[in-house]
């Protein structure tokens, strides 16, 4: 019996990390990213103007969107890059980024972040 739950939870456990993933696409505000992969990012820019990073850049999370309405969450690191990046861009909603890291379970853990 105890091997069996062993297993299992090593298997769990292999499931929830994955090695180094490169991920293309857009930062976002993270409260925001969910709503933007159901309902199309333009539309609840239009909808929502607290969820444009425009005007106000600094946010306490970030998130990347893809092109196929995946959304992670940026760890810590992440977030400094994404503050990085995004206080240089003149283009702060649509600023398209590849992000280097491993990813556990919604969350990508974050080696490294370049503009595109």
């Amino acid at each position: 019996m105890n091997r069996a739950l062993s297993v299992g939870i090593l298997a769990f456990g292999i499931a929830t990390v994955s090695a180094a993933a490169d991920i293309q696409g857009v930062i976002v505000d993270w409260n925001c990213a969910r709503r933007m992969a159901e309902n199309g990012r333009a539309k609840v820019l239009m909808q929502d103007r607290s969820c444009s990073l425009v005007h106000h850049y600094l946010r306490a999370a970030y998130g990347i969107l893809t092109s196929d309405k995946k959304y992670y969450r940026l760890d810590e690191a992440g977030n400094k890059w994404a503050q990085t990046l995004l206080k240089d861009s003149p283009d702060k909603d649509n600023l398209q980024v590849v992000v280097r890291g491993d990813i556990e379970d919604d969350t990508i853990h974050v080696k490294n972040m370049t503009e595109l």
